[in-house]
Parts: structure tokens; C-alpha cells; sequence
């Protein structure tokens, strides 16, 4: 009996050895698993456009996966608009073991992520840096480029040849788009659509540096924006352009701002119409410039002249994405590490390659890139193009363009707002403008403020 007991107690020592043993054996294999994961931070929007035109990412997040036996994560913010995000971003970026890296979209600022010491000084870490070329590098060691785009826009060969004019060189600006577009107007007086509002108002709000983020300030009622409504409503409603003699402001904010109504459905396939037939200089959507395998296909059987987009202003042609590391990111060397093989030959070359995807950034691959279009045959247009684009790159000439998310939101409302005036039934007088305008600016103010 005192035998049977003693075996009793033995079987227990060993189950609760055991037990201990597994939840230290768990407890160690959870923070081992900590240990070997890192996490990228991303808005929702930029997830789904990285898995277009950043795919290279996801293909080589797997192979770094494999090969390194370390989990990469994606926190995902999704946000109903910039406050919204920001206080999300923040709250993640601020926790100890946050966020590794910040994944930075062609179209987002990152210098508030250095002003705020939120950025890691990656000077002299990534060893593949000193590929990239350096007019991509900003003097601040932080922001880490990875792939690049060019917006292109085509224009039509037998629409120069109507005009009698030379085509344009890959340095053409936006006066000269105009001055093409003027002689085009007089030769064929153009439908008027949504597309024309856009390529009219754009430019014209870019030039008027309405926001004054540092001090949360907007600056609305003054002669520029008086002038900037008049001069577009004048253009619009000039002999230029086949009008609807029918149409309202409603019917014209319908055109521009709501999908579903008939007057924006019947905008689109004019433009459409046009693009089809040839009625226009230039056609609508653009290609990546740098990416002559996609121009090449661009150029086809028409002999079409491909072009960087200066259309809505030199500016806003020139595009990167990349990371900044998080400085109270978990295990920020391997984020580091995996920004590094981002960089490397190979990889890089896989981009050049991709379909939609972004231009690489490693400038000793030029070559190889050069052997692939031989191989394929690329139309020497397109290759040229893609020499001028990196020749400005090299020299600085482009820089990155972005606008920061309050921006966008501000000029989004404000595309609606001023189509009150510029459609106006009748015409508002200056004075009219100001006092409108002065309404708008402490409105904004107090939506800056909030």
C-alpha cells in the first residue's frame, strides 16, 4: 500500500515537471517568436495600391520570410480621413516595441517623422544605399527609397501633324502643352467635360499656396484666388469649348463630382469618344515613363508620342515610395536588413520586369535593364524616354513630389467649393468673391483648428 503511494506521488512530480516544463518551453518559443518578427506600418489605402504598384514587396517579403525565419506583419490602419489616421499612426508609433518600419506611399510627406524624432539616422546601416542614386538621397539620413515612377501623357501623332507643328522634345513644360492645346482649340472646338475642369484648376490651385500647415492657417480671400475663379470661368465659357446651352451649376457639379448621375456618365464617354477617334492632342490616363517595356507597348502602331505628364505642372510628375525605420520599433536590425535586400541587384531588377509595378532605384542595374530591352526589342522612343527621365534624376532636376494628407483633403473641398463660383449662373463680381471667400477661409480655419 505504502509502495502504491509512493508510485502515486512519483507519477504526479513527474506531470507537474512536465507541465512546468512545457510552459517555460511555450513561454520561450513565444518570445523567440517575437524575437524573429517585425512589422510594417500601412494605411489601408496604401496596402491595396502596394499590391499593384509596390508588389515587389509582398514577393520579396515571402523569400525574407523563408530565408530568415522571421514573420513580417502588416498593421494596417484604416481611417476615415488625415486627423483620424494620424491619431492612429501616433498611438502605435509612441508604444515601446512598436511598429518597425513605416511604409511611406509615393504621395506622403515623412519629414514630421524626423521632426518629431520618430525616425531612425539609417546613415552608413544599409550598405545597399550607397546604390541608389543619388538624387534620390535627401540630405537627411532617414527616408530610404525603394521604387520610383514617372507620369507620362501621350500625345496624339496625327493631331501634331493636323496642326503642323514639330514634336515636342522629353523637355517640354506646361506653356508648351497650352500653346498645342490653344492651336488645337482654334482648328476643333473641344465638347467641354469633366477632364477639362480638372486640367484647368489644378494647375491654378497649385500655384495659389493656399495652406499654411505650421500654423494651421488657410489664406483664401485675396486677389489670387478672386483671379484664379475668374480666369478659369473665362476660359471655360470662352468660344473654346461645345457647351451645353442647357446645363446649371447642378448639372455641372454633376458632371465633375457625382459618378452615378447622367451628366458625369455622358462626360466620360465623350472623353472617351475623343480618345477613340483621335479628336484630341493628347489622350487620357498616363504610363510610367521609366518603365519602356509598358511605354514601348504605349507607342504601338500609331507612332504615338509618350511624353512626361507636365500637364497639371512640372511638379507633379515625379513620384518614390520606400520606408523610414520607427525608433521605438521591435527588432528595427532585421527591419533594416529587409530594407537592405530590398535594394539588392537582383530584386530591383524584378521590378524593371513587373507589370504596373514602380521604376527601380539601383542605379548599377542600368545595364542589365539596357540588355533586356535590346532582347525585347524595345521601341527606341521608349528607351529614350527612359534615359532623359533618369538623366534628370541624376542631376536633381526631379525631386519627389507629395502632398501631405491635410492638403489633399483641403484642395478636395475646395475643388467643389470654387465650382460654385466658376458655374455660376451669373457671373459673381470681385467684391461678391471676397465676401464668398471669406467665408470659405474661416471655414477651413476653423476645420484646420478642430
Amino acid at each position: 500500500m505504502r509502495k502504491g503511494k509512493i508510485i502515486i506521488i512519483i507519477i504526479l512530480l513527474l506531470i507537474l515537471t512536465v507541465g512546468c516544463s512545457n510552459n517555460n518551453t511555450t513561454q520561450v518559443d513565444k518570445q523567440n517568436d517575437k524575437q524573429k518578427e517585425i512589422t510594417i506600418l500601412i494605411t489601408g489605402y496604401d496596402y491595396e495600391y502596394m499590391k499593384i504598384s509596390a508588389k515587389i514587396l509582398l514577393n520579396y517579403k515571402q523569400r525574407f520570410e523563408r530565408e530568415k525565419g522571421v514573420k513580417i506583419n502588416f498593421d494596417i490602419i484604416t481611417a476615415s480621413n488625415a486627423d483620424d489616421y494620424d491619431k492612429k499612426k501616433n498611438i502605435k508609433l509612441y508604444l515601446n516595441d512598436g511598429p518597425t518600419l513605416i511604409f511611406i506611399s509615393e504621395f506622403e510627406p515623412y519629414k514630421n517623422y524626423i521632426e518629431q524624432g520618430i525616425a531612425v539616422d539609417i546613415k552608413g546601416k544599409i550598405p545597399n544605399l550607397e546604390k541608389v542614386y543619388n538624387g534620390l538621397i535627401d540630405d537627411e539620413s532617414y527616408f530610404v527609397p525603394i521604387g520610383m515612377s514617372c507620369l507620362t501623357t501621350t500625345l496624339n501623332r496625327y493631331s501634331l501633324e493636323k496642326l503642323g507643328i514639330d514634336k515636342p522634345k522629353p523637355d517640354w513644360t506646361r506653356d508648351d502643352y497650352l500653346s498645342i492645346k490653344e492651336k488645337w482649340l482654334k482648328l476643333e472646338p473641344e465638347h467641354f467635360t469633366g477632364l477639362e475642369y480638372w486640367e484647368l484648376l489644378i494647375p491654378a490651385l497649385n500655384e495659389l499656396d493656399i495652406l499654411d500647415e505650421l500654423n494651421k492657417k488657410v489664406s483664401l480671400n485675396n486677389s489670387k484666388a478672386i483671379d484664379c475663379i475668374n480666369d478659369v470661368r473665362k476660359e471655360i465659357f470662352s468660344d473654346k469649348y461645345i457647351l451645353n446651352e442647357d446645363y446649371t451649376y447642378e448639372n455641372y457639379y454633376n458632371m465633375i463630382f457625382e459618378k452615378e448621375s447622367e451628366e458625369y456618365k455622358n462626360s466620360k464617354y465623350l472623353e472617351q469618344y475623343f480618345d477613340s477617334k483621335g479628336l484630341t492632342p493628347t489622350y487620357s490616363g498616363s504610363s510610367d515613363g521609366l518603365k519602356s517595356l509598358e511605354v514601348s507597348d504605349v507607342i504601338g502602331i500609331n507612332n504615338d508620342i509618350v511624353l512626361p505628364d507636365v500637364v497639371y505642372g512640372e511638379d507633379e510628375i515625379f513620384w518614390i515610395w520606400g520606408f523610414i525605420v520607427n525608433r521605438n520599433g521591435k527588432n528595427i536590425e532585421l527591419g533594416m536588413e529587409f530594407i537592405n535586400g530590398l535594394l539588392k541587384d537582383d530584386v530591383q531588377l524584378e521590378m524593371f520586369t513587373q507589370e504596373y509595378s514602380a521604376y527601380p532605384v539601383n542605379k548599377e542595374i542600368e545595364d542589365e535593364i539596357s540588355k533586356i530591352e535590346e532582347e525585347k526589342s524595345i521601341n527606341e522612343k521608349a528607351v529614350e524616354l527612359r534615359k532623359y527621365i533618369l538623366s534628370q534624376i541624376k542631376t536633381g532636376n526631379y525631386r519627389r513630389s507629395y502632398s501631405s494628407k491635410k492638403k489633399e483633403e483641403m484642395l478636395s473641398m475646395l475643388y467643389k467649393d470654387f465650382a460654385k463660383y466658376i458655374f455660376a449662373d451669373e457671373p459673381y463680381s470681385d467684391k461678391e468673391l471676397g465676401n464668398e471667400l471669406q467665408k470659405l477661409e474661416d471655414k477651413y480655419n476653423m476645420w484646420l483648428n478642430e
